[in-house]
Formats: structure tokens, C-alpha cells, sequence
């Protein structure tokens, strides 16, 4: 079973607009170190949003960096939005990668709208990153 060797947790309370179907960044972890030359890195994010006109789903995505242009991590799946749109929904994602050779891992929770008319508001969200070492 792999050990935990480094952490890095972040959260944000400020509300961040998806502006109708173009993908936006809830919260970044920052920096955590990388102490070895290889190993694993298991990423978790979580977001409360509220939904935009016109949205029918929700797209969480965990992506290396603190850019929407940064590298998918895992997969993006589009999770059916449970109520009306307006109301306020969570979004979860899970990713594990091996990295090698890095001095320091950074990744972020984005989330993205689907058939939205209107802009979505992400109103809380976390992330966690965990290096796994032998």
C-alpha cells in the first residue's frame, strides 16, 4: 500500500461565473512538493454550483496546472444536473497519474456547463492532492 508523503489542500468560498458552456476554474491546489523521482499523485476536487439557464449538465474536470488549457487528468464525464436549472448542485472528480522527475505537482477542479443559456455560479469547491510514495 503506497504512503502518503506530501498533501496539498485548498479551498474557496469567492464565487467564480462559468460564463454559459466555456469551462472555468473552481480552485487551484497550489503547489506540493514532489519529493521523489517517480510516483503517484491521486487528486479529488468537489464544487457546489449553481446552474445556468438552460443547463441540463454538469462537466468537473481535474487538469494539471491552474489554466483550463492544462492537461486532463482522468476523465470528464457529464453529470445529468438533478434538478431545474437554477438550482445548486455538487460535482465531484477523481484522478490518479504517475508523475516522474517534477519538482513540484499543481492541478485544479474546472467545471463546465452544458446547454447553457445562461451563466452558471460555482459558490464553494476543494481540492485535494496526495503524493503516494513506496
Amino acid at each position: 500500500m503506497p504512503e502518503v508523503e506530501e498533501v496539498g489542500a485548498a479551498t474557496a468560498t469567492t464565487d467564480v461565473t462559468i460564463t454559459t458552456t466555456t469551462e472555468a476554474v473552481a480552485v487551484s491546489s497550489g503547489a506540493v512538493p514532489f519529493p521523489r523521482a517517480s510516483g503517484q499523485v491521486l487528486v479529488s476536487g468537489w464544487a457546489q454550483v449553481t446552474t445556468g439557464a438552460g443547463t441540463t449538465a454538469l462537466t468537473p474536470r481535474i487538469r494539471r496546472g491552474t489554466a483550463i488549457t492544462g492537461t486532463l487528468v482522468g476523465e470528464a464525464n457529464a453529470e445529468q444536473v438533478k434538478a431545474a436549472a437554477g438550482s445548486t448542485e455538487p460535482v465531484f472528480a477523481m484522478a490518479r497519474e504517475d508523475r516522474a522527475n517534477e519538482g513540484t505537482v499543481e492541478y485544479s477542479l474546472t467545471v463546465q456547463q452544458t446547454g447553457a443559456t445562461g451563466n452558471g455560479t460555482i459558490l464553494q469547491s476543494g481540492i485535494t492532492v496526495l503524493v503516494l510514495g513506496g
